[in-house]
């Protein structure tokens, strides 16, 4: 565990099936994409204030951030006194309001 940051229930799994789904088409670039995500978790987690506060998905209280190089993925996470907690991480094609509330 990291101490700046911590990770939700689901962030291993959301992590698990993109890296999947690009390892289908490129391997190297799905161990690039892992790398990155937790690149950008620490990032986020050093700058909790940066990230798009997310009241448009009914969840005021989450922020989101883009993974760097990975565009199209975007890191769900709250900021608390103790750090941030990473809550998803999304394709932004997705229906967001649905899986955040799954």
């Amino acid at each position: 565990m990291n101490p700046l940051w911590d990770e939700g229930e689901f962030v291993f799994c959301d992590l698990q099936s993109a890296a999947r789904y690009i390892r289908r088409d490129d391997p190297t670039a799905a161990q690039a994409f892992l790398e990155a995500a937790y690149d950008s978790f620490e990032f986020v987690a050093r700058n909790p204030g940066i990230g798009r506060k997310r009241a448009d998905l009914g969840f005021p209280e989450v922020r989101s951030w883009r993974i760097d190089g990975f565009r199209r993925y975007l890191i769900f996470y709250r900021e608390f006194p103790s750090g941030v907690q990473i809550w998803r991480v999304l394709h932004g094609a997705r229906d967001l309001h649905q899986r955040l509330n799954e």
